[in-house]
């Protein structure tokens, strides 16, 4: 473990240098120390052992003094020099006291006079190769003592957290150099100090028993969430005055601690103080303080969020509940807001977003609470009313705030709101309930002309009830085969004949029967199933344009209305190219019917999809042309072929002459003539929607129209009969 083996490390291997001229005793003393040593070197003379001793080290070296070149003096003095680790032992005839004397001085390990006995060679070889490698253990350990205590300090010195040891006083005795990174105080400022220095007076309490920690084992401090001190700029303050100022600066930390006791004979022994580790966790909490703001609050408007909200109301229901208070749910919904985003971009409408909250915020009671639940949806909860009275009272503020413009990088920008109201305990006694009543309001208030607000009633409820079955009941179907293209003439004026149809769709309900596009289109385009039925719409168009072409029928013009989400889709131009073209080769005898407002959601992206249709052959005309945004300026840019006048201008055409001899209502007159003044000067065909009477089809004749619709010629007629109307033409 740790890179340490289990297994007992491999002893050091002793080689053994004997120096002995005497051919027969080295031989013997070879042999005699073969199983004690792992090698064995010889030497007859000074020259070759200092030869050996230069190429080899050696753990011991058996040495004669008497040489035949030198003295065995020289062999000891190049050791202690060159191999001060190797021991020598000494063997010499010499009887005088001084030759030992000597010998032991140059650092011989041993001094055996000869002759002697084999057993004491043996023994005192032995002896100083267990001594070597005794000598040889120790220097390891105390290296590797030394290199653990290198390896504890600094790690101790360069961990992030402080480590401190405190006295039995509770007087710091050590610190690491993270305390000034972590309380900013230098730690020779704190060492001899009592604990205390570093505590608030409001954590004097909890720091008492945890940073002066007794306990050990399991009971001791593990991961205690403390407060305390960082060093003021000006320098330590420790003074009862400045400790308790409200100002002072303070660190969460976290702590674990334990008590340190000198080893007894029997349980702990004496205290001896305690030992510790603070971990600064500062940057933990902001963490997990933002991380639950977010968790709770809409991060553009800092507002709470749907959780947040629930969780308020919910309660708010308990404290109405138990004290028999009264509480309003609203629902807010910003009106054409989408309209924001679409033309200004969403940079816009989240700085819009932003200023309506800001702004809703000023309506609102302390206590009350605001939410932005998703888009430009709000929810406002009013706890402790005493009336409905007081629920309509902030709903009228929030309204009257509103009507103040909105400046937003330039642009002017004037915010309605639709707002539905669910009052507890009247409405509902839960959360769910509530919140599904007042959006429900909120629906009809948007149905009744937006900008206002409904109260919830039961009445809503059916309708909207009504509203979801019918929702229902339109996604299947489309896959059930109940929808069904109508055509509606258009009649050119001058010839009187039928120059193009308009397909429009039906719904031909099993127990309904047949429902007008009025009664579905709106709410198809609400729950996105606008795009699925015109891609239908367009398939269906389609083929019956094949139909007719393939009965060689006189050739006609086949109008198909677009959904602003059908050429908002990013492949729209491939798909309906794909479409038509498995029906004909090119969009020949197709056109397209948009509404003004359908160009303003996306004016450039709108027309270069556009483009692309012209560039098939497909036509287009501009749909309840002078209800919206007329502009000329793009209906220069637009591939446009057609105007069509919408049925508002038309229906008063024909109204009685009044008291002096004009028409009683005579503003459509100039209107229309305007229209088509504009569409002739730009080269584009005028159809005239919604004639009914003779006097009107006179009228637009007279102003210069080329065509019209309306039940004067024929209402929208099913495919056979749209068939047979063509056929009498030829015949």
């Amino acid at each position: 473990m740790n890179g340490i083996p289990d297994s007992q490390p491999t002893p050091d291997p002793i080689d053994l240098l004997i120096v002995e001229d005497e051919a027969r005793f080295l031989e013997s003393t070879r042999l005699l120390l073969a199983g004690t040593v792992d090698r064995i070197d010889v030497a007859g003379s000074v020259t070759e052992a200092l030869s050996l001793l230069a190429t080899r080290e050696y753990a011991l070296a058996l040495i004669d003094l008497r040489l035949p070149d030198a003295s065995g003096h020289e062999i000891m003095a190049f050791l202690r020099t060159h191999q001060p680790d190797c021991r020598a032992i000494v063997l010499s005839g010499d009887p005088r006291i001084e030759a030992a004397i000597q010998s032991l001085r140059m650092g011989a390990h041993d001094y055996l006079r000869k002759p002697c006995e084999p057993e004491e060679i043996v023994k005192a070889v032995r002896n100083a190769a267990r001594g070597y490698r005794l000598e040889r253990d120790h220097a390891r350990m105390t290296q590797r003592l030394e290199q653990s205590e290198h390896w504890h300090r600094l790690l101790v010195n360069i961990s992030p957290d402080v480590i401190y040891t405190l006295d039995a006083e509770g007087r710091f005795t050590f610190l690491n150099d993270s305390i000034a990174s972590t309380l900013g105080f230098p730690r020779d400022e704190l060492v001899g100090h009592d604990y205390l220095t570093i505590v608030p007076p409001g954590e004097a309490e909890n720091a008492r028993h945890r940073l002066n920690e007794r306990r050990t084992g399991a009971r001791a401090t593990r991961n205690f969430e403390l407060r305390l001190k960082r060093r003021p700029a000006t320098g330590v303050k420790t003074d009862a005055a400045s400790a308790g100022t409200a100002e002072e600066a303070q660190a969460v930390v976290e702590l674990s601690s334990l008590g340190m006791y000198r080893p007894g004979v029997q349980g702990k022994g004496e205290f001896l103080g305690s030992y510790g580790i603070i971990r600064d966790i500062g940057e933990r909490k902001r963490a997990e303080a933002t991380i639950t703001f977010q968790a709770y609050h809409d991060l553009l408007t800092g507002l709470p969020n749907r959780a947040l909200f629930k969780d308020r109301l919910g309660q708010a229901i308990v404290q109405a509940k138990r004290h028999g208070q009264t509480l309003a749910t609203l629902f807010l919904d910003m009106d054409r807001f989408k309209m924001v985003n679409d033309t200004l971009g969403h940079l816009v409408g989240d700085a819009l977003l932003q200023a309506v909250g800001q702004r809703l915020r000023v309506c609102l009671r302390e206590g009350d609470t605001l939410s932005r639940i998703g888009g430009d949806e709000f929810m406002l909860l009013l706890p402790q009313i005493r009336s409905r009275e007081n629920a309509a009272a902030i709903a009228d503020k929030i309204l009257s705030a509103l009507r103040q413009p909105f400046h937003i990088e330039g642009n002017e920008l004037y915010v309605g709101m639709s707002i539905g109201i669910a009052i507890y305990p009247d409405d509902g006694e839960d959360i769910e309930t509530l919140v599904k009543h007042a959006d429900i309001a909120m629906y009809h208030a948007k149905d009744n002309g937006r900008n206002n607000y409904r109260f919830f009633s039961s009445e809503l409820r059916n309708s909207l009830t009504g509203r979801l079955v019918l929702e229902n009941e339109m996604r299947h179907a489309l896959d059930n085969g109940e929808f069904e293209l109508y055509y509606q003439p258009r009649v050119d004026i001058d010839s009187r004949h039928i120059r193009g149809m308009e397909a429009l769709v039906r719904w031909n309900h099993p127990t309904r029967g047949l429902v007008t596009p009025d009664d579905f289109i709106p709410i198809a385009e609400e729950c996105g199933l606008i795009a699925p039925i015109g891609d239908w719409v367009l398939d269906a168009a389609c083929g019956q344009a094949r139909r007719w072409r393939d009965a060689a029928l006189p050739p006609v013009t086949l109008s198909i209305n677009l959904s602003p989400r059908q050429i908002e889709h990013p492949r729209f131009a491939e798909r309906f190219g794909e479409q038509v073209r498995q029906y004909m080769d090119d969009g020949h005898g197709i056109e397209i019917e948009i509404t003004e407002n359908t160009l303003m959601r996306d004016t450039e992206g709108a027309i270069g999809k556009l483009r692309k249709l012209a560039d098939m052959g497909v036509e287009i005309s501009i749909d309840d042309f002078g209800t919206g945004y007329s502009s000329l300026a793009y209906l220069k840019k637009l591939p446009v072929n057609t105007i069509k006048i919408d049925r508002a201008f038309i229906r008063d055409l024909d109204q009685p002459a009044g008291s002096g001899g004009e028409p009683a209502k005579a503003g459509s007159g100039p209107i229309v003539a305007g229209i088509t003044a504009m569409a002739k000067g730009l080269d584009l065909g005028v159809v005239a929607e919604g004639v009914e009477t003779r006097g009107q089809l006179d009228r637009i004749s007279a102003l210069g129209c080329d065509a019209y619709q309306g039940f004067l010629y024929s209402r929208a007629v099913d495919a056979e009969q749209a068939t047979r109307m063509l056929d009498r033409q030829i015949h």
